[in-house]
């Protein structure tokens, strides 16, 4: 059977210092990688600051478009509405039998399905 090693007794340090100089090291290597890396996060953060702000220009063109042509169509609802009452008022009979007409065929369409 294989008997466990042992570490020797640390009786002059050795291993103190093996072990300071090792995280000393670790210290300095982390160091160095963060400060090498430090301009490239820089170039990244900064880039994608820049992408945030296009993008959120975008976006307020777009709700600015969207909220003309909104108000467009209602002002053209409004006025679609206003046409059908004035031809309504003028020539009722005629109105009348068109909406029986479409009333007719949007039935027959929807029960021939």
């Amino acid at each position: 059977m294989d008997t466990p090693k042992t570490v020797p007794a640390n009786s002059n340090g050795t291993w103190d210092r093996t072990v300071d100089q090792a995280k000393t090291g670790a210290h300095t290597t982390i160091d160095k990688v963060s400060e090498s890396a430090r301009p490239a996060v820089d170039k990244l953060s900064a880039s994608a600051h820049q992408a945030v702000d296009k993008l959120s220009g975008t976006a307020s063109q777009a709700a600015a478009v969207l909220s003309d042509k909104a108000g467009q169509f209602k002002d053209l609802q409004s006025q679609l509405i206003s046409d059908a009452r004035d031809r309504v008022r003028e020539k009722p009979v005629q109105s009348l039998a068109i909406a029986l007409a479409a009333g007719f065929l949007l039935r027959h369409l929807l029960r021939s399905r």
